[in-house]
């Protein structure tokens, strides 16, 4: 994922702080949107999709535990991480329980920032890669199915879908390269058979 598709919302009321966090974030290549406080972030992430949104514990209108629980029902796999001062800890670990991804103190260090969107970043990676390997598995139990009930003749198609997915394994680190020239061998091995027999 290249950082410039990564989204990231940053609700803070305080603007001098909100605009430093945008200022960051856009200058590493991140796509960022702001918000002025709760409500308008609320709405906001109603409105778009984001991989992050970075918001401030106490807001006037909606707090960011009602911006967390938000987020969370409108997109279950958005990372939320917490801004948040020294006194109200326990309200961050809190929104952890919640579902927060992260909290972060303030005054905070940029770099402290940066690591913890860098980390959401890796995870959303992970959690997408995941997914989408799930849902190869399902397709291919699927068409393995087809072949093992159907004439593969008639269903080219579920010879093309295979090689792609054995391929998209193999860069996903899956597959070995062994493994793949194997399947490869094996699938088009049964295509060939197939084929022999129904020539006779």
């Amino acid at each position: 994922m290249n950082r410039s598709d990564f989204k990231i919302l940053i609700i803070d009321d305080d603007e001098i702080a909100r605009d430093v966090i945008v200022s960051l974030l856009s200058k590493e290549g991140f796509s960022v949107k702001s918000a002025r406080d709760g409500i308008e972030g609320i709405a906001t992430l109603k409105m778009n999709n984001f991989d992050l949104i970075i918001t401030d514990l106490k807001m006037p209108g909606a707090d960011g535990i009602e911006v967390l629980k938000e987020a969370k029902r409108v997109d279950p796999k958005v990372a939320v991480v917490i801004l948040t001062a020294y006194g109200t800890l326990d309200n961050a670990l809190e929104a952890i329980r919640l579902g927060a991804f992260d909290y972060i103190t303030k005054p905070f260090k940029l770099q402290e920032l940066l690591f913890v969107v860098e980390n959401a970043m890796k995870t959303a990676e992970l959690l997408r890669e995941n997914e989408e390997l799930r849902d190869m598995l399902r397709k291919t139990i699927a068409d393995l199915n087809v072949i093992n009930n159907v004439d593969i003749r008639e269903h080219p198609e579920v010879t093309v879908n295979l090689l792609e997915r054995i391929s998209r394994l193999h860069q996903m680190g899956v597959l070995a390269a062994e493994e793949v020239d194997l399947l490869k061998e094996k699938l088009l091995r049964s295509r060939e058979n197939a084929e022999g027999i129904g020539s006779r």
